[in-house]
Parts: structure tokens; C-alpha cells; sequence
């Protein structure tokens, strides 16, 4: 049998601990702490590329930062501000820095509310939950993050990569290949799905997406699709789904598995 055939039959029939839950960050953050059921806290994955990122913005005028964060005149000194600080201060925040697992605050994460998360799901979050990121790569649940504004598809050159999907790309593919990990679940959108090259990674994936039903007609409606992706993650920590043959009986919201095929599972809500 195929080394490959190998991997993914055992990822979907044995019971394994551990899949990583990849999610897209949000522009909203949190500058409060939660308390956690850890007192220390993970480094920065990637400090070199996070610095050399923080330098790269740190070098454009006022007018290329108003165009790269694409905000009005009103909002852009509070902005702006988030990004007045040396790259140590991101890279190691200390008291600033809120853990990944509670730093964002968009749709998704709001579904995921971490804070009420038992405290097993927590701990298994930690490490288990990853949220991509323009500027850090990939935040884990224990990762420590300042505030930021950033988005993957930003025009931002950063030394000889041309933006920051030519960053990211080759070190988020080989940091997944280096896991240990049974499978891993993107449940990215599409912008921060493509930060990885997918046809590099030699682990297990399942991409799931989801859909509204609308006037007789499938739909994906942005609002609705972050917010199920963060039940998805919530559901997955919570339940400690371990297999990817799991997945598939995810119900949450109203949603139910509408295909599953090849690596890619659909979930519907009528």
C-alpha cells in the first residue's frame, strides 16, 4: 500500500490526539487578558520574519501605511498607533500581550468563545488551535500577541519577498510538515488558506467550508461562514474529535455534512 494511502487511512480510522485547527485571524483584537489554565506562555513562532515584518512597515510613509492598512482619515491614527512599537515588543509583549487563544474578536472567534470553553478544551486548544497570521506566521492558543492590523493579502514587500504570501508560504508549509500531528483541519478562508502550499504538505488535510441555503440556492454568506468555522473549532476542541472521519458528524448551528470529497468537506445549513 502507498505511503501516502497509509497516512490518511490511519488519520480517518485510528484514534490519534492532536489535530491541528487552523483559522484566519480577525481585524478586531483584544487588549485584555483572560485567565487561562496556564501561567506561562509560548514564544513567537517565527521572531525573525515577525521582526523583519514590523521593520518593513516601520519604513513606509504615513500615505503607504494609510493605503497598505486601507483605512479613512478617521481611523487611521489608532492604527497607526498599534504599529509604534520596536518588533522585540511584538515579538516578546510581555504584560501586553494577550494569549492567541483569546487576542482576536471577529465573527469567528466570537462562535469559538474560548473563554467558556471547559478547561480540558482549553488546555488541548493551546496547541491544537492555530490562527495564521500576516505578522506572527502562526499563533498558537499560548502564543503571547500585541494587537495589530494586517491582513495576508496586503501589498507589503518584506526584504526579498515580493509580499507576504512569498513570506509565509514556504515557512507556514515546511512549520506544518514539522508537527506532530495526525491531520490538520483548515478551516481558513480563502485568503489565509493560500498562505500554505498545500500540495507541499505531506500530513493529512481536510479543507472545510461552509454554506447557507438561501431562496432554494447554495450560498456562502461571509458572516455566517466565519461564524460557523468558529463553532467548528469550538465543537472539535470541546468534543476532542480525533479522527477526521469524525468531522463529519459536525451539527452545530443547523449545519450537516452536504460532501466530503477528496480532502474537502462541505457543511450545509438550510
Amino acid at each position: 500500500m502507498p505511503l501516502g494511502l497509509k497516512l490518511v487511512l490511519s488519520a480517518i480510522f485510528e484514534v490519534m490526539n492532536g489535530p491541528i485547527i487552523l483559522l484566519s485571524p480577525s481585524k478586531g483584537m483584544n487588549s485584555t487578558k483572560t485567565a487561562l489554565p496556564w501561567s506561562d506562555v509560548d514564544p513567537a513562532a517565527f521572531p525573525v520574519q515577525t521582526k523583519y515584518v514590523v521593520q518593513a512597515i516601520g519604513e513606509l510613509s504615513a500615505a503607504e501605511k494609510k493605503a497598505l492598512f486601507k483605512v479613512s482619515d478617521a481611523m487611521y491614527p489608532d492604527v497607526e498607533a498599534l504599529w509604534d512599537h520596536s518588533s522585540k515588543d511584538f515579538v516578546a509583549p510581555d504584560e501586553k500581550g494577550v494569549p492567541g487563544l483569546v487576542a482576536y474578536s471577529g465573527e469567528a472567534f466570537k462562535a469559538l468563545h474560548a473563554e467558556s470553553l471547559s478547561v480540558e478544551a482549553q488546555q488541548r486548544a493551546r496547541t491544537s488551535l492555530v490562527i495564521l497570521s500576516a505578522l506572527y506566521g502562526a499563533v498558537s492558543g499560548g502564543t503571547l500577541v500585541r494587537p495589530y492590523r494586517l491582513e495576508m493579502q496586503s501589498k507589503l514587500a518584506v526584504g526579498e519577498a515580493k509580499n507576504l504570501y512569498a513570506l509565509w508560504k514556504p515557512v507556514l508549509t515546511d512549520w506544518l510538515n514539522e508537527q506532530s500531528t495526525p491531520f490538520i483541519i483548515d478551516a481558513c478562508s480563502g485568503e489565509y488558506s493560500k498562505a500554505v502550499v498545500w500540495k507541499e504538505v505531506k500530513k493529512p488535510v481536510v479543507h472545510v467550508d461552509f454554506k447557507q441555503m438561501k431562496n432554494g440556492v447554495v450560498k456562502s454568506i461571509s458572516a455566517f461562514s466565519k461564524q460557523a468555522r468558529g463553532s467548528f473549532a469550538r465543537w472539535v476542541l470541546q468534543e476532542n474529535v480525533q479522527t477526521i472521519f469524525g468531522l463529519a458528524s459536525f451539527n452545530k448551528d443547523g449545519y450537516r455534512l452536504m460532501s466530503h470529497e477528496g480532502d474537502k468537506m462541505v457543511f450545509l445549513r438550510e
